[in-house]
């Protein structure tokens, strides 16, 4: 009984080997397979190598083997297909679309029936699954800004996906559940945060009223390279960190960490740091955004005193 490419064994390939249902439900009782949907299996070597998203991929697979021809992988399942960065994004449910289709919903299997042109199908997956662009605007329709906004972002940043494409996907999906929210999560979406704490910071500075930062600011003293700074504001030479930084980071890159601000502070430059903790008591960011220009601010005014 071997598993396919994607490490999947079907029941009507074990049947062929040999095995009966009741091998099957001793194979499962025993821990040696995991039943990923009815019918198919994977080893239990397999599943505990996976992360969140690798299981979600191996049971995206499974449903499509099971559902009918015309199914693809859409929605957070095609999401997790291409690649893309998810954050904190419920991957209990796979998400299939069959054009014409009778839609459904359980625990573990949401079928959408929408409307898919054959353009935004592709299978260089390997499988069928919605192209890049559909994938992000059905994302963006179902999911809420923070989540979608992270999904898009990283679409942009890797280049699988271009504003002008996710633009005409929005169109061709206009008349689709949900089109509003996914307009105002593609206006919000940037290739230029470089991770998912990146894009929620800057949807965060835009719901506190903060003035527009450069994004991925390259500074540099001459034509020597000091830093490349997640957010920058030019008026007064603020640069402002999100730190992703967990409990595993070693003292040596917290070192770093350290060394690099002191050469930025070094070079006049003021500094402010935030967390995934900060996220969600953003005020209190704005509070230190507020106090780093008024720093700034009377640099300057001493500054401008000393040589007058």
């Amino acid at each position: 009984m071997h598993p396919d490419a994607n490490g999947l064994i079907s029941r009507a390939t074990a049947l062929r080997a040999g095995y009966t249902n009741t091998d099957l439900q001793r194979l499962c009782a025993r821990g040696e397979l995991v039943r990923i949907v009815p019918g198919m299996y994977a080893q239990r070597q397999l599943c505990s190598t996976l992360d969140p998203q690798g299981i979600h991929r191996l049971t995206t697979i499974a449903s499509l083997a099971t559902n009918a021809d015309a199914a693809v992988a859409s929605h957070v399942s095609a999401a997790v297909l291409h690649g893309l960065d998810l954050w904190d994004t419920d991957l209990g449910r796979v998400h299939l679309t069959i054009p014409g289709g009778k839609g459904r919903t359980t625990a573990r299997l949401h079928v959408h029936s929408t409307p898919l042109p054959n353009e935004f199908v592709t299978t260089g997956l390997g499988i069928p699954a919605t192209s890049p662009e559909r994938t992000v605007v059905d994302c963006a329709r179902l999911l809420d800004l923070d989540h979608a906004v992270v999904i898009g972002d990283s679409a942009l940043r890797s280049k699988k996906v271009s504003m002008d494409r996710l633009r005409a996907a929005l169109e061709v999906s206009a008349r689709m559940n949900g089109i509003g929210a996914a307009r105002r999560a593609i206006a919000a979406m940037s290739g230029l945060s470089e991770s998912p704490g990146e894009s929620i910071s800057r949807l965060r500075m835009k719901e506190y009223g903060f003035p527009d930062p450069v994004l991925q600011q390259v500074l540099r003293v001459g034509s020597q390279f000091l830093a490349r700074v997640d957010f920058y504001w030019r008026r007064w030479r603020l640069v402002g960190e999100f730190d992703g930084m967990g409990k595993y980071e070693t003292g040596r890159t917290l070192t770093q960490e350290k060394f690099r601000e002191d050469r930025l502070r070094d070079r006049g430059l003021e500094v402010f740091r935030w967390t995934w903790k900060d996220l969600w008591q953003f005020d209190m960011v704005r509070e230190r955004f507020d106090r780093a220009c008024a720093r700034a601010e009377r640099r300057r005014e001493c500054a401008d005193r000393m040589f007058s």
